[in-house]
Parts: structure tokens; sequence; C-alpha cells
């Protein structure tokens, strides 16, 4: 007679639940976590692993940003890195507000930035790229963390010796590819000033020495970067001026390539001024506004903010939500830094795949699926 528990085996199956929920993301209402305080993550990424949202970011604190532009304090020190976790992009928790520990031994004086997080399937590894002023200006390294869960903490490890420039100059990406390969976006500092894309091992802990140029040019503005972002096997990336901290945030200058190795091209503005006008190629440094020339609380771009990413959100098994990542500085109703406002804009398609000028919006509705097993006996 056969024992009981092999016929048991045959009558427990597992099948896959679908649940969808319809979300409003709110651009004008205090994104709070789930104890009701301001969710402090600004300038790193919004990722997805598994069927949960993270946001790593820099934590700003409750500084007054004191001029029209960046002052080098508020923002620049004390600075920290936070990571929130949601099931739908609208409730978040609190996981850490110092999520690698390690900055608090110099974060008096030296800048943080920036926190871009991957999953590295070959080794298993939760991999962190940030900036960091102890290399930033100074050379051509970034600064490397990693843990063995997405939660942290993150320990340091040595840095990324980058080969596609001699001194990296104000911000730093991670981009991973289908295939798991990662990439790091970075700008330079020395001349000619450029973008560049470059390639990182297998382990994601050093460079293979292979890049391209994206965009050069001589004069300011020279343009910092956006995220990177694949889409029907085109690569985009979108470059802006340099706005530091400013309110009239920054334009969306978009870079199209079949090869992130290879050339890559201009394809279009993709946030004009908000009277509709394109910004001009040159202005005379970081205090100006671009859309408002003699006065810079005139005209703001149409999505007055600073981009830092584009976060890449499988939303359901057929859909993909591409969204332009950007902070609104001097936005905030009480003044506080660490309560600026956030941008978070679908980017959307015309019928032949070349992305639309973006456009604000308050509020706009999407709808998660969010997959689970059970178990049927």
């Amino acid at each position: 007679m056969w024992p009981m528990s092999f016929f048991c085996a045959f009558l427990v199956s597992s099948f896959l639940l679908v649940s969808s929920k319809q979300v409003v993301i709110s651009n004008v209402l205090p994104r709070l976590d789930t104890n009701g305080s301001y969710v402090d993550a600004h300038d790193g990424c919004l990722v997805k692993f598994n069927n949960t949202y993270f946001i790593y970011g820099t934590v700003y604190g409750k500084c007054h940003q004191s001029t029209t532009i960046c002052d080098g304090e508020c923002g620049y020190i004390n600075n920290t890195f936070a990571l929130y976790t949601s099931s739908d992009l609208v409730n978040w928790t609190l996981i850490s507000n110092n999520i690698v520990p390690e900055v608090t031994k110099d974060n008096n004086h030296i800048n943080y930035w920036m926190p871009n997080v991957g999953y590295n399937s070959r080794t298993g590894q939760y991999v962190m790229i940030y900036w960091s002023s102890r290399y930033g200006f100074q050379n051509a390294t970034v600064a490397l963390a990693v843990s063995s869960t997405p939660f942290g903490p993150f320990v340091n490890v040595p840095p990324l010796v980058m080969q596609g420039g001699r001194v990296i100059s104000s911000t730093t990406g991670l981009f991973v590819d289908d295939d798991n390969t990662a990439y790091v976006r970075y700008n330079t500092r020395d001349a000619p000033l450029r973008h560049v894309i470059e390639k990182l091992s297998t382990d994601w802990m050093t460079s293979t020495g292979q890049f391209s140029i994206i965009f050069e040019k001589q004069d300011y503005p020279w343009y910092e970067g956006g995220g990177v972002f694949k889409r029907k096997g085109i690569y985009y990336t979108m470059l802006s001026t340099d706005c530091c901290f400013c309110q009239w945030g920054a334009d969306a200058r978009t870079f199209t390539s079949t090869d992130l190795l290879g050339n890559w091209t201009y394809l279009s503005q993709l946030d004009y001024c908000a009277d509709g006008k394109t910004p001009p190629d040159h202005v005379d440094g970081m205090n100006i506004n671009p859309c408002s020339i003699n006065d810079p609380y005139g005209t703001n771009f149409t999505i007055p903010a600073q981009q830092f990413n584009v976060a890449t959100l499988p939303i359901s098994s057929e859909e993909t939500l591409y969204m332009y990542y950007g902070e609104r500085f001097r936005s905030s109703k009480d003044g506080i830094k660490g309560h600026d406002f956030q941008a978070w804009i679908p980017i959307e398609f015309m019928d032949n795949d070349t992305p639309k000028p973006m456009k604000f919006y308050d509020n706009f509705t999407i709808t998660i699926q969010k997959e689970y097993s059970a178990e049927l006996i």
C-alpha cells in the first residue's frame, strides 16, 4: 500500500494569482511615509526588486536654502542615504535613513549624493554607486558599496576607476541592461566636457575600459545627466543644464543609440520652457534661468525640476512605466529642503515610438499588477 504522503504529493499544486490596483501618483501633495513623515530621499533612484518598489535617495534634512541656487551648505553637508519601500508606489515605509553607515564618518565636510542601486544576478549582490566629493571634481573614480540584500546596510568596497575621463564632474548613474551587464554614466570635468557611458566587469567591481561618448562640448552649460533607459531595443539618455538646486529646473535633451558603446545621436528636446519656447544652447552661468534670462523668478521649465534618473518600472506583465525622476528644488511650502517635491512624470510615446515632449501632471493614474503564488490542495 502506498503511504498517504505519496498521494498528497500529487494533490498539491501551485498556481499564480494576479491582483490589480489603480493608484494615483501626485506631484502636488507631499509624499509621506506610513508614519506621516515626509519621504526625505532625493536625487537617487526608484527601482523594483521582485514585487517591491525601492526609493534610495539622499537625506537633505531640515536646512533652509538661502539663495536661488546652491549655497554650498544646505543639501551639501551632513547628508546620509535613505531607503523607503512600497508595494504600490503610494504607501511608503521608511527602512533606514542611513543605509550606508560609513558616510556619517565624514559627511560634515564630504558631500554625498545620487545613490543608484542595481542587482547583479550573477553574484547575488546588490550594488550601489554614488557621488562623493572624495572623488568627484578630484579624479576618475566612483564610490561603490555592496549588500547581500536590497535592504542593506551597504558597505563600501574599493571604488570604480573609470577610463573615459581624467576627472569626473557632478553626476553619476547606473544602468543595468537586459543581460545583467552594468554601465556607469557620468560627466567629466576635463575638457572637452563629456558625457560618457562605460561598461563594467561581470561582477560590477571594475571597469572593462570600454566606453562611448554620448555628447561633448567646450562651454557652459556643460549639462548634467538624467537616467538611461531602454525601450524596444533603443537606448535613451536625457541631459540637462546644470541648475544647482535652482527652482526653475532644467531641460531634457534626449540622445539615442542602438548600441550603448556605439554612436549616440541627438533626438529631441523633451522639456521646453513653460511658455513653449526652446531654451537657449548657451547661458553665462548656473545662476541664470534659461527660460527667463533676466529674471530668476520668471518663466520656469515645463517640468520645473532637475532630472536625476528615469525609473523603469514593470507595473504588469505587459506594461513598463518609463518615468522621469527629478527634484523640484525650493518647492516645499515650509522652505525645508528635505520637504522639497519630486517630479514623477510618465514618459509618453508617439505612434512612431518617439518620446513626446513632457507635460507636468499634478496627478496621474496607473494600474499596478501584483503577482503571487498560492497552493491548491
